[in-house]
């Protein structure tokens, strides 16, 4: 009963540090898949750069904290990059993405001092700068991370009920009657794209700092993980106003990575994490559908009998 106990507390306290760093990838995901409507594949890198920019930096001596903003500043401007592409260039959304993320690989290298991983080891970060004095030191980790998360919540929360942040959501609801009324689209889009990026740039730092070292291949599959956590939110816990959706999101990575330890629990192969986390969002996706085709074949049973 004892090792069960031990096993559901390691469970959930992994999932809630991990969900909590993870959760800020899914907060940027969901400003410019679900607010923007835009799908941005340049979180792959900028997620990296977000971990580069604040490894270097660190490593250099600079202060964990001032290398987190940069970390996350460096991600706000590849976001502005990919929004310029688009709109001034007219190339695809995607495919401006998709040009970021492939061109941040190289920049990703260079900033990391041309290695494909640099290591923290014996250099300060937030969570060793800021000692709680707890028995157990994930639990400062989770601390420290819930207060980050919860100060970029409320932060958000306000933002997007200013004028600007009610012309982003305009944006992505309808372009043309945000036009219409005025709003400069093609300037909502650029910045919308920047935050977006920002927010996931600085959880690839937060991330590098709490797990000891940046890795060029970080970011990949980042992708998968946010809209995962984005969808398990909604489902489960609704999205019935803007206050809601950030919550949802927020919870929703938690769920995400609970889902995953019982599966590692089970003894699945690490390696099929990726293909768990697809199988997952294609389920939830078909599952309107499915229960569409069930309810309309048990109508069609009823008629015949």
């Amino acid at each position: 009963m004892s090792d069960l106990l031990n096993d559901i507390t390691y469970l959930l306290t992994d999932a809630l540090e991990l969900g909590l760093i993870w959760s800020l990838l899914a907060l940027g995901i969901f400003v410019s898949f679900k607010v923007l409507d835009y799908a941005d594949m340049t979180c792959e890198s900028s997620f990296a750069l977000g971990g580069a920019t604040c490894a270097t930096m660190i490593i250099n001596g600079f202060d964990p904290f001032v290398a987190l903003i940069c970390g996350s500043l460096a991600s706000f401007l590849a976001g502005i990059i990919t929004g310029l592409l688009h709109v001034k260039l007219k190339i695809p959304a995607l495919l401006s993405g998709i040009i970021t993320m492939i061109g941040l690989y190289s920049i990703n290298l260079r900033v990391m001092m041309n290695k494909a991983n640099l290591s923290l080891i014996n250099q300060d970060t937030i969570f060793s700068l800021i000692n709680l004095n707890l028995s157990i030191p994930q639990y400062g980790r989770i601390i420290i991370s819930l207060i980050i998360v919860l100060v970029i919540f409320f932060v958000m929360y306000y933002f997007f009920g200013t004028e600007i942040g009610m012309s982003l959501r305009a944006t992505g609801m309808n372009m043309n009657m945000a036009k219409a009324s005025g709003i400069n689209t093609s300037v909502m889009i650029v910045l919308g794209l920047g935050i977006s990026n920002g927010l996931i740039g600085l959880g690839g730092g937060l991330l590098t700092q709490s797990q000891g070292f940046a890795d060029i291949n970080m970011g990949k599959g980042v992708i998968i993980i946010g809209l995962a956590a984005i969808i398990v939110g909604e489902v489960i816990f609704g999205k019935r106003s803007f206050k809601n959706r950030l919550i949802s999101t927020i919870l929703g990575t938690f769920l995400y990575y609970i889902l995953l330890g019982i599966a590692m629990r089970l003894g699945l192969d690490p390696n099929d994490l990726k293909l768990l986390s697809a199988i997952l969002i294609i389920i939830i996706l078909a599952s309107p559908l499915l229960k569409k085709q069930l309810l309309s074949n048990k109508n069609r049973g009823a008629q015949h009998a």
